[in-house]
């Protein structure tokens, strides 16, 4: 036994010290050659600006074949999220002796530490580049992940190793949360920059996209063991292995992140600065960001209905399901519909959003939660057992709220905020309406559930209320006027109108002299 643990141990630092390395040496290559890119900004823009005369499936295979490692980096993300989700039930038995609320509570530790992850990296990507911070993030994540799998547990006979292992599991969900934050937020921001106007809802559509098959990937692979070793083989070593299997697709992305350009978006935004902005202290640029408080507090609202939907719903109800009388078959069925909704539908979803406008579909989706929320889950809750009725219930019609909700959501955040400090705002309010509304809804549903069996159906209604009214409220700023709502593509959102044209000339105007020196001065 102390050989084992003393072998674990000598892996994981082993691991720890080779990713650290490559994390130090592209921080290094990243941070030398971003001179060099600030540079060659007229080169760079001469490179991208072209794509809006292309055909959008040409400009999406371009977006893609430049920025797949991104993309791969968001799987393997959402993939470890879900990994723990999944494995919920063997993870309550080896480090929280057996207690439902214990092992979600383990869970929402990642996301309350998401607020600052979102903060340091966001700050990170505004000062230094957007490719500093995801390589930085995806390491962190591969850290958190793979340091997970090889955690002493309650089973292995000695009770302070158990406790020991419970500690490190915190940390590890700690480390993760930090790093998610910021992959998320910069990805986000990367995607918007560098995808032209006409395709902006599709470009950011392809955060939820691989977000999706990260989540189906994380669902075959614990299958996929349950097949191969039974229930007491993953219940006794298997479950570690969805952990430290994440290394693979993450070393690829480590690797492809070190060729990544800048986008040219922000590489002007930084010649503009000329020094201001672009290299804000933390606090300086944290400050300078939460002058966006309006825009901040819309985004919190339009966060909740995919949070609760994403963790409360998508994640739980596959606990919920396993409890309650469903084969591993039946989940097997009904999350493959929902994820593979979410696959097929995301770039139709956003070829939507870019015909009528990102608003107004934002402003349907959250809609249609609200008043199906409560009566989708009477069915699920209803019926666990029977295949038909979860599958439409569950699949379908959770699976297409989903679809809806996560395939624009990005694109709805990335216009509350402009380029200098769009990284660090968005790291900001994504992050801490993640945590406060995503993280907590697997907590909230198991409480409100054991209150009444109706509970988490009110729990997904109050997301969609929560979205609505933000939608309504961010609708009432921008044609009053009050609010500039949107800050990359004008239109289609809910349509310039009334003062609110005015106010978009008004920015697209060019500055004089002394405007120019007071938004400098501003800055």
């Amino acid at each position: 036994f102390a050989l084992a643990v003393a072998l674990r141990c000598c892996c994981f630092l082993f691991l720890l010290l080779v990713i650290s390395s490559l994390a130090l040496l592209q921080l290094f290559w990243s941070s030398s050659s971003n001179s060099q890119n600030l540079k060659n900004n007229s080169k760079l823009q001469q490179i991208v600006l072209p794509r809006s005369k292309m055909g959008a499936k040409s400009e999406l295979f371009g977006v893609f074949r430049v920025y797949w490692s991104l993309l791969l980096g968001n799987i393997v993300e959402w993939y470890e999220f879900a990994v723990y989700g999944y494995l919920a039930t063997h993870l309550e038995t080896h480090f929280f002796r057996g207690s439902a609320v214990g092992v979600w509570l383990g869970f929402s530790v990642t996301f309350l530490a998401r607020p600052l992850g979102g903060i340091l990296l966001g700050w990170v990507g505004d000062r230094y580049g957007r490719s500093v911070s995801v390589n930085l993030s995806i390491i962190g994540m591969l850290i958190g992940t793979c340091g997970q799998g090889l955690l002493p547990t309650l089973d292995c006979g000695i009770s302070w190793l158990g406790n020991i292992g419970l500690v490190l599991l915190i940390i590890f969900r700690f480390i993760q949360g930090l790093s998610a934050a910021g992959e998320v937020s910069t990805i986000t921001s990367y995607l918007a920059e560098v995808s032209s106007p006409s395709i902006l809802s599709r470009g950011t559509a392809l955060v939820n996209v691989t977000a999706s098959v990260g989540f189906l990937l994380a669902q075959f692979v614990c299958f996929l063991l349950e097949t191969i070793f039974g229930s007491s083989g993953v219940e006794q070593f298997a479950w570690r292995i969805p952990f430290l299997l994440a290394i693979v697709p993450g070393g690829i992305a480590v690797i492809g992140r070190r060729g990544i350009p800048e986008s040219a978006m922000f590489l002007e935004a930084q010649e503009k600065c000329e020094g201001g902005a672009a290299h804000e202290a933390i606090f300086s640029k944290l400050k300078h960001a939460c002058k966006y408080w309006p825009n901040m507090l819309l985004t919190f609202g339009a966060v909740t209905t995919f949070a609760v939907l994403q963790y409360g719903c998508l994640v739980w109800v596959q606990t919920f399901l396993a409890t309650h009388g469903a084969s591993k078959d039946h989940q097997m069925v009904v999350g493959l519909i929902t994820r593979c909704l979410q696959i097929v539908l995301g770039l139709p979803v956003g070829w939507l959003s870019d015909i009528v406008g990102v608003g107004w579909m934002m402003t349907i989706s959250a809609g249609l939660t609200m008043i199906s929320g409560l009566p989708l889950w009477c069915v699920v809750a209803s019926h666990p057992a029977n295949l038909l009725a979860t599958s439409l219930a569950f699949g379908l019609g959770f699976g297409l709220l989903g679809t809806l909700t996560g395939s624009i959501l990005f694109h709805f955040i990335v216009e509350m905020f402009p380029t200098e400090v769009r990284n660090t705002s968005i790291g900001l309010a994504y992050n801490v309406g993640f945590a406060i509304f995503g993280g907590l809804a697997p907590f909230e549903a198991t409480l409100l559930y054991k209150a009444h069996w109706t509970g988490p159906g009110f729990l997904y209604m109050f997301a969609g209320f929560a979205g609505l009214i933000s939608m309504l409220l961010c609708r009432h700023l921008q044609k009053s006027g009050t609010l500039q709502i949107p800050y990359i593509r004008e239109a289609p959102y809910f349509g310039v109108v009334g003062p609110a044209a005015k106010v978009a000339e008004k920015m697209s105007a060019p500055l004089d002299g002394e405007e120019e020196a007071e938004a400098k001065m501003s800055v």
